[in-house]
């Protein structure tokens, strides 16, 4: 198969040049893109901005199978091409014209082959996705509003290895409101949140559904799987009457039977306890959990090897904690401590399969000039769990360890809040892989328009991530998959 060197998203550019000094009489289309490619099936439409005068402008294709339309502010062209299920390339061309000047854009889109890895989105699944920790199944709900103001929730399971969509009945507002898919299983259940009941719904494929009930223990959120689902972590509080305290408590299910993982000695500043400590992920294979201290947002990550042990903080080998005095607005000082050391957020999926590798972010802590508040910053950070040794990565400025493989692939997200591109780095060789979209294409063949790796299954063939989905109503966070062929 022949295949075009101008890849959709790396396309030829002719973007507001001229030569010439324009006058108010001058008539022309400038165009972003006059050169673009598709793949054979699931693209997105592909904007180009366009610049012209006369400012309205006409747009016109040549082909059947590519639709073409305009931003409702005109400044925008918009392509949208049909699956081609031929083998063979297909071109065409695009004609945008303005008074009696013309442009046109060069479309190609490549043959269908049954080899080529699946790019697939997910944009009906509201409150985010899960995916299970083989790469077997995908999970989200649908929002539908009613004529009487009221909602139904419309739970779906996708098999990713045939892409079967299962559609888990119609869940009204009247008896739940759902509010975040937690965590798929591979033995293809779907837990989410409802904010009405406070703790979570499993469904299944069959669309049976139950709530998620622990005996001694309320507000339980499962927050991760092993393979094959024999193991869940999460957390809950203790019934009232076992324990007032209010304290979270970081859980793990055993076939079904819940123990409670057991606190470090002092939380991530050196002090005790106050919010508590929530399981929020596990090695796929079961041998390593990982989690979050809550208290004074600290965030800090703890692990656990053994279920019988004390959690130890990831990233021992760099956590320091530093006394401080600072200052209360009424100008009173108190004593407390700032830290050095590895966080993580409600992040679910930052270990690799084996438990090998930890991804977080190490963020440095220091008092504001006038002691009344304190400063961070950080840089993506990874630990190994075999070592015991941290690296952290400060190429690419403030930035968060997203996933890491268990041969040390690391993904790395630019920033620290709404993260929607990155970089890989070589945890081995310590050096740069290049952007996450270069990556992706070098490796699957896909090319990614924009997103971050969230996940990665241990056969390394299913990816899992999310990406920025930009509207005049803002920016929401949508989730993809790339995974094989469907054989038959």
């Amino acid at each position: 198969m022949r295949i075009k060197p101008i890849i959709y998203g790396l396309c030829a550019s002719l973007f507001f040049v001229s030569c010439a000094k324009e006058t108010i009489d001058e008539q022309y289309v400038k165009l972003e893109q006059v050169a673009c490619s598709f793949y054979s099936t699931g693209n997105q439409p592909l904007e180009i901005k366009v610049k012209a005068n006369p400012s309205v402008w006409e747009v016109e294709s040549n082909a059947a199978w590519l639709e073409v339309g305009k931003s409702d502010d005109g400044g925008t062209l918009i392509l949208t091409v049909a699956d081609n299920d031929s083998e063979n390339e297909r071109t065409t061309e695009v004609t945008v014209t303005a008074g009696e000047a013309i442009q046109t854009v060069k479309v190609y889109q490549l043959g269908f082959n049954g080899s080529m890895n699946r790019y697939r989105i997910l944009p009906t699944h509201v409150m985010g996705s899960a995916i299970s920790p083989s790469g077997q199944y995908v999970g989200g709900f649908e929002f539908s509003a009613l004529d009487d103001d009221t909602a139904v929730y419309h739970p779906i399971i996708i098999d990713i290895s045939t892409g079967t969509e299962y559609r888990c009945g119609e869940i009204p507002q009247s008896l739940a409101e759902l509010y975040q898919t937690m965590v798929m299983t591979d033995d293809g259940l779907l837990f989410i949140y409802d904010s009405l009941s406070g703790t979570q719904i499993i469904f299944d494929r069959d669309g049976n559904y139950n709530l998620l009930e622990t005996p001694g223990y309320v507000g339980v959120q499962v927050q991760a799987t092993s393979t094959g689902g024999s193991k869940w972590v999460g957390f809950g509080f203790r019934s009232s009457e076992n324990n007032p305290d209010e304290l979270y408590h970081p859980l793990i299910w055993i076939d079904g039977q819940v123990h409670e993982l057991k606190y470090p000695d002092e939380n991530f500043r050196g002090e005790a306890f106050t919010n508590g400590i929530m399981a929020r992920g596990i090695s796929a294979d079961g041998s390593v959990i990982y989690g979050t201290t809550w208290d004074n947002f600290d965030y800090g990550m703890v692990y656990w090897t053994d279920i019988n042990e004390k959690a130890r903080y990831v990233g021992e080998d760099v956590h320091e904690i530093f006394p401080v005095t600072m200052i209360l607005p009424n100008g009173t000082p108190y004593d407390t401590h700032i830290a050095n050391g590895m966080i993580c957020y409600a992040e679910l999926l930052k270990i690799s399969p084996s438990g090998k590798w930890i991804a977080g972010a190490y963020r440095i802590e220091t008092l504001t000039e006038d002691k009344s508040d304190i400063a961070s910053t950080q840089y993506a950070a990874f630990y190994n769990t075999e070592t015991e040794k941290t690296t952290i990565i400060e190429d690419y400025g403030e930035s968060t360890g997203m996933y890491v493989t268990d041969d040390g692939i690391a993904f790395i997200g630019s920033g620290t809040l709404a993260i929607s591109s990155g970089f890989v780095y070589d945890l081995n060789t310590k050096t740069g892989l290049g952007s996450i979209t270069e990556w992706v294409f070098n490796n699957y063949g896909i090319h990614i328009p924009s997103g971050i790796i969230n996940f990665i299954n241990a056969d390394g063939d299913v990816i899992f991530g999310t990406y920025p989905d930009y509207s005049a109503q803002g920016t929401t966070y949508l989730s993809f998959y790339i995974a094989p062929p469907i054989t038959e």
